[in-house]
């Protein structure tokens, strides 16, 4: 399926003490397809101050990777995407 303009997609935020993650799901308005995870990324971080850097995006492929698109993943109109936080040194939250 190939969509033209705006696409909502769902991001679900894990549950984390200190922050503004309490486990709620947010929907973030892409223009297309041929967005980058970065790009995403980058709205996600005007949404809950959250800098790009520290998120790590995983969808039914596994992780993806910023300099893809959402299309490459196959992440269309009412996908969800899960975040965690990507912590120094590599360990997840």
């Amino acid at each position: 399926l190939w969509w033209q303009g705006p696409i909502r997609i769902s991001v679900s935020f894990p549950n984390v003490d200190d922050g503004n993650l309490k486990g709620q799901v947010l929907e973030i308005t892409v223009q297309s397809l041929t967005e980058s995870v970065g790009s995403l990324k980058g709205k996600i971080a005007g949404e809950i101050q959250l800098p790009a850097n520290k998120q790590k995006l995983s969808g039914k492929p596994g992780f993806v990777k910023d300099n893809m698109s959402l299309a490459y993943y196959n992440v269309g109109a009412g996908g969800t995407l899960s975040l965690s936080l990507r912590e120094r040194g590599g360990r997840e939250r």
